[in-house]
């Protein structure tokens, strides 16, 4: 028993000498220490905020507007899960741009005010599609027939849904989409839009930009 706790107090004096005699050991133990805290705190926190997003049912009130007004669908609920930015073919021929901002709400929980013209796709006339797109599966989209506005679409595979262009809400304070589709339909520059070498102003210094512009051509 002498002997064991000889051997436990030796052990004991060769790490306490082993620290102190190599401080840089002891240093990058410290700094792995540090770093695994900190991981932890950052994967508690993510945890945390992932929770609260999940939990968060509080009802809300969205309008989506058609350019001059007369179509609108109010929605009156949680913010819906399902927020996806779409780069497929059918939603940049729609939206005339490189991708489109789209949400899925409870039909029970959407308010429809005003007339629309609708178009379905996909149907008979036209060319072919041969290409894969969101509503491949059938959607009918509803427009304001005075500006020509897609508001929102009826979705073959899901009658109980209603999809909403997010751009007609007008709201920057809408949450972002959770899902990117149809990458491989994209412009490769949309992937990476915020770091475009793009001139980046406002209304009023994009007008004085323009002057200014205007101006170098009368001079030369």
């Amino acid at each position: 028993m002498k002997y064991l706790y000889s051997i436990l107090i030796f052990s004991s004096a060769l790490l306490i000498t082993t620290t102190a005699c190599n401080p840089q050991a002891e240093k990058v133990s410290k700094e792995k220490v540090s770093k695994e805290k900190v991981s932890e705190e950052k994967c508690c926190e993510h945890h945390a905020t992932k929770t609260k997003a999940e939990a968060d049912t509080t009802t809300r009130i969205h309008k989506a507007s058609c350019r001059c007004g007369n179509l609108t669908a109010t929605y009156e609920g949680p913010v819906p899960e399902r927020r996806t930015l779409c780069h497929c073919n059918s939603c940049q021929s729609r939206t005339g741009t490189a991708f489109s901002i789209q949400a899925r709400f409870p039909r029970d929980k959407v308010t429809i005010e005003g007339e629309s013209s609708t178009w379905t796709f996909p149907n008979d006339e036209g060319p072919e599609v041969t290409y894969r797109s969101c509503d491949s599966g059938g959607a009918t989209y509803h427009f304001c027939p005075t500006c020509g506005t897609t508001v929102y679409w009826d979705i073959a595979a899901a009658p109980e849904i209603v999809g909403i262009a997010l751009g007609t809400l007008t709201d920057p304070s809408f949450p972002a989409p959770v899902i990117s589709a149809f990458e491989a339909y994209g412009h490769p520059w949309a992937m990476t839009a915020g770091e475009l070498e793009a001139i980046r102003l406002e209304y009023d210094e994009l007008k004085e930009k323009l002057q200014e512009l205007e101006q170098k051509k009368k001079i030369n």
